[in-house]
C-alpha cells in the first residue's frame, strides 16, 4: 500500500488499483480511463453530499475494484436522511453528468456519458456492496425492529450470494462477459461470503 497523508485526510493506494488500471489499459486504454474518471465523479457525489451533511472524510482508497470513501463517523449514525443522500449521491451525480453530455454532439461526449450513465445503473443494483444494497440495508434497518432486521440483513446478504453466483454461472456458461465484468463478480462473491461467517 502507497499511502498520502494530509492533515486531517489519508489517501491510500492499494497494489491492486494499479494492477487492475495497467490491466484494463492494456485491454483497451480509452475506456479505462474514462471508466477511472467515471468512478473519481462518482466518489466526488458522495463527497458533496457527506460536505453538505457535514461529515468529514477520513480516508479514501483506491483498491483494485473501485474507490471507497470512509467517513470519519460511521455512516448509521448520521440519520436515515444524511445517509439516504450520501448513499444516492453517487449515482446521481454519474446520472447527471450523463444527461447533460449526452446532448453533446461529439461521439467522445457520448461515450462518456454513456460510461457515466452504466456506472450509476451499476452501483444502484441492490448487492450489499453496492450502493443500491446499500439502501436497501438502510431502508430495512429504519421499517423493521431490531429482530426483524437482523434476520431480513442476514436473508438478503445470501440472497446475494446466490444472485452473484448465478450470473457468474451463467456468463461462464454462456460465454459471455470480460475480464472486468468477472473480476467484479469474483470480488462482490468473495466479500460476501466473507462478511457471512464472521
Amino acid at each position: 500500500m502507497f499511502e498520502l497523508k494530509f492533515t486531517r485526510i489519508t489517501v491510500i493506494f492499494d497494489f491492486s488499483f494499479f494492477a487492475a488500471v495497467a490491466l484494463l489499459v492494456l485491454l483497451n486504454g480509452n475506456y479505462a480511463l474514462l471508466g477511472l474518471f467515471a468512478c473519481i465523479w462518482h466518489e466526488l457525489g458522495h463527497l458533496i453530499f457527506m460536505k453538505i451533511c457535514g461529515i468529514p472524510l477520513k480516508r479514501m482508497v483506491f483498491y483494485g475494484s473501485g474507490i471507497k470513501i470512509i467517513p470519519d463517523k460511521l455512516i448509521d449514525f448520521t440519520g436515515f436522511g444524511a445517509s439516504f443522500l450520501i448513499l444516492i449521491g453517487g449515482s446521481g451525480a454519474n446520472f447527471l453528468l450523463a444527461a447533460g453530455l449526452w446532448f453533446i454532439s461529439v461521439p467522445e461526449a457520448r461515450l462518456f456519458a454513456a460510461i457515466n450513465a452504466l456506472i450509476g445503473a451499476f452501483n444502484m443494483l441492490p448487492l450489499q456492496y453496492l450502493d443500491g444494497g446499500k439502501i436497501i440495508l438502510l431502508l430495512i434497518r429504519k421499517l423493521c425492529s431490531y429482530t426483524a432486521a437482523c434476520l431480513l440483513e442476514r436473508f438478503f446478504k445470501w440472497c446475494n450470494i446466490f444472485l452473484i453466483m448465478t450470473v457468474l454461472i451463467a456468463f461462464a456458461f454462456l460465454g459471455k462477459g470480460n475480464i472486468t465484468l468477472y473480476v467484479t463478480l469474483c470480488y462482490l462473491l468473495a466479500m460476501s461470503i466473507c462478511v457471512d461467517l464472521k
